[in-house]
C-alpha cells in the first residue's frame, strides 16, 4: 500500500475512499430556522453573516403582512420591507447544528456601532427537515390566504347588497308615504312592515307547563316509585 508523504500527490485507495465518504457526508444539507429577523435585515445580509461559518445554500425570509406594512407607512413609519421569520440551508448539516447550538441567544452585531448590536439570534436546527417541506408549507399558507380573501370578499359583497336593498326599500316606502299624503290618506308604516308571530313563553313557575300535566293521573301514579 502506498504511503502518503508531505507534499506528495500520491494517495492510496483507502484515503480516496475516506475522502469520498467525508465529501458525501458534507454534502448532506441542514436547515436552521430563524424565529425572528431583525428590523430591515435583508436576505443578502443574512447570507453574508452565515457565510462566515460555512457554505450557505438557499435562504428564504418571510415578508411581513401587507396590512401591517401599510399600517406602519400610514402612521409615518419606515417604508422599507421587513421580514418576520426565515429559513437558512447549509450544505453541511453538522455546521447547521453547530451554528444553532453556538449562536442561539447571542448578539448579532459584534461592535457597538453595528445596527444590530442589541438584537439577538433566535435559531433552531430542524432535524429531518427538507427544503421541499418549506415549499409545501408556503403553498399551503398561500392557499389559506387566498381562501380567506375570497371569504372576506364574499362577505363584503353580501353586506353591500343588503345595504343597497335596504336603501331601495327605504326609498320605496318614502315614495308611498308621499303619495298617501298628497291624497290626504294616512300612511301606516306598521302595515308595510313584516310581522312575525312569536311563540308564547312559558315560565318555570307555570303549573300548566311540563310533560307531567299532559299525562293522566293513573299513568302518573304508575310512574311514581312505590
Amino acid at each position: 500500500m502506498a504511503e502518503v508523504c508531505e507534499g506528495s500527490s500520491i494517495v492510496d485507495s483507502s484515503c480516496k475512499e475516506a475522502l469520498k465518504l467525508e465529501k458525501k457526508k458534507s454534502t448532506c444539507p441542514g436547515i436552521i430556522y430563524l424565529s425572528r429577523i431583525p428590523p430591515y435585515m435583508k436576505p443578502l445580509k443574512v447570507r453574508q453573516i452565515f457565510s462566515e461559518y460555512g457554505d450557505v445554500g438557499r435562504i428564504f425570509l418571510q415578508p411581513e403582512d401587507t396590512r401591517a406594512q401599510q399600517k406602519r407607512r400610514k402612521h409615518g413609519g419606515n417604508k422599507k420591507v421587513m421580514f418576520t421569520e426565515g429559513w437558512v440551508e447549509f450544505l453541511n448539516k453538522k455546521i447547521a447544528k453547530r451554528i444553532a447550538r453556538c449562536l442561539n441567544t447571542t448578539r448579532i452585531g459584534e461592535k457597538k456601532r453595528s445596527f444590530y448590536y442589541d438584537d439577538l439570534w433566535n435559531i433552531k436546527y430542524l432535524p429531518k427537515f427538507q427544503w421541499m417541506h418549506l415549499t409545501e408549507k408556503l403553498a399551503y399558507e398561500q392557499a389559506v390566504r387566498e381562501q380567506q380573501m375570497r371569504t372576506e370578499i364574499s362577505q363584503a359583497r353580501k353586506e353591500n347588497q343588503f345595504f343597497l336593498s335596504s336603501v331601495e326599500r327605504s326609498k320605496a316606502l318614502k315614495r308611498i308615504e308621499d303619495r298617501k299624503r298628497k291624497k290626504g290618506e294616512e300612511f301606516d308604516l306598521s302595515a308595510v312592515k313584516r310581522v312575525y308571530k312569536q311563540s308564547k313563553v312559558i315560565s318555570d313557575g307555570d303549573d300548566t307547563a311540563g310533560p307531567s300535566s299532559c299525562l293522566p293521573d293513573d299513568l302518573l301514579l304508575k310512574a311514581l316509585p312505590s
